[in-house]
């Protein structure tokens, strides 16, 4: 388990969601195990459905419209994504188009029995990647390469980050959380500052 899924575990959880794990560790397909990537299903007990319209790029306000899902996290640890692919929509592009494999994003997204009886009911396909593209073309080629393969939104590592930054405070103690015991260190020695969110062009 890595300390990203453990970000993303933490994010569902305090914005109110009931967070389990989900998926297979590995899958044989002929002589090659695959590993699929790391899966939760999430599920909020405050809606009664998924909302309509909902972004692709999403956002922590839209949370309040999901109701359940299954949340696959393609990041740092169990990919090839470098910090060149900050800086590089044409690296980006290249990363996605050798990790975001149709076949492999299906997987994470294959229910099991047991969610299927945990009463999630229609869920959506969330994926987190590390970063996305800032150009607008690009950003749409990437849209619709992820809506093949069954995507229906994405959120960044960014910015789950940045939401669990603003709820952590040095004043706080949070039971059985590591995540916000370590943000709120990072808080504590002023080793982050409060961070600003972006502002997205149409």
């Amino acid at each position: 388990m890595s300390i990203e899924i453990d970000l993303v575990e933490a994010y569902f959880e305090s914005n109110g969601f009931l967070v389990r794990q989900a998926g297979e560790s590995h899958l044989e397909t002929g002589k090659k195990k695959v590993t699929p990537l790391p899966t939760l299903a999430v599920f909020n007990p405050k809606r009664s459905d998924n909302g309509q319209d909902l972004s692709f790029r999403m956002f922590t306000g839209d949370l309040v419209n999901i109701r359940s899902a299954l949340v696959s996290l393609l990041g740092w640890s169990n990919s090839s994504f470098a910090n060149d692919c900050m800086t590089s929509d044409a690296r980006l592009a290249k990363f996605f188009k050798s990790e975001a494999l149709p076949e492999k994003l299906k997987m994470g997204f294959k229910p099991s029995p047991l969610l299927a009886e945990s009463g999630m009911g229609e869920f959506l396909c969330l994926l987190v990647v590390p970063h996305f593209p800032r150009n607008e073309q690009k950003a749409k080629l990437l849209t619709d390469h992820l809506k093949v393969a069954g995507v229906d939104g994405i959120l960044t590592l960014r910015s789950i980050f940045e939401n669990l930054l603003r709820q952590s405070s040095p004043a706080e103690t949070f039971l059985n959380q590591e995540i916000f015991h370590i943000l709120k260190l990072l808080k504590a020695y002023d080793l982050v500052k409060e961070p600003q969110l972006d502002m997205f062009n149409e």
